[in-house]
């Protein structure tokens, strides 16, 4: 009983192992990026590029000239039957956070849409991001 118990769990680690591998690689790539801010009507327009590194999804955001680098990672839901892909970075000494829902649009390629925020700050209305795969971008 327990080498089938020691099995179980190895496998259960194996899938999850290769199932956050499969959606890194799903969701890397170069995005057109939308937005609006937290708590504002402005919107903005940039790009995001999503890619490995060492192992580690990282993001580097192009808005308006600048450029931020961060990282993402995928997080369980509370019910743990799916995953957002959740981005963190740091902004004129501003830590963000984007929660991020993700699926297939109609030819095969991440489409992400975001809730963005401060974490651990009281906001009105979070910000939001879409992000739309370009192959033009490289």
């Amino acid at each position: 009983m327990i080498k089938f118990i020691v099995t179980m769990l190895i496998f259960v680690a194996f899938v999850s192992n290769a199932d956050d591998d499969f959606s890194s690689s799903f969701v890397s790539g170069n995005y057109r990026l939308i937005g609006q801010g937290i708590d504002t009507d402005v919107s903005y327009s940039g790009t995001i590029s999503i890619y490995l590194e060492n192992n580690q999804l990282k993001i580097k955001r192009k808005i308006n000239g600048n450029v931020i680098n961060g990282v993402a990672s995928f997080k369980s839901t509370l019910s743990g039957d799916s995953k957002v892909l959740r981005i963190e970075f740091s902004e004129n000494k501003i830590d963000y956070e984007e929660t991020c829902l993700w699926s297939s649009d109609l030819d095969n390629y991440a489409r992400i849409t975001c809730y963005l925020y401060t974490p651990g700050s009281k906001i009105k209305k979070p910000g939001i991001e879409a992000f739309f795969i370009d192959h033009s971008l490289n």
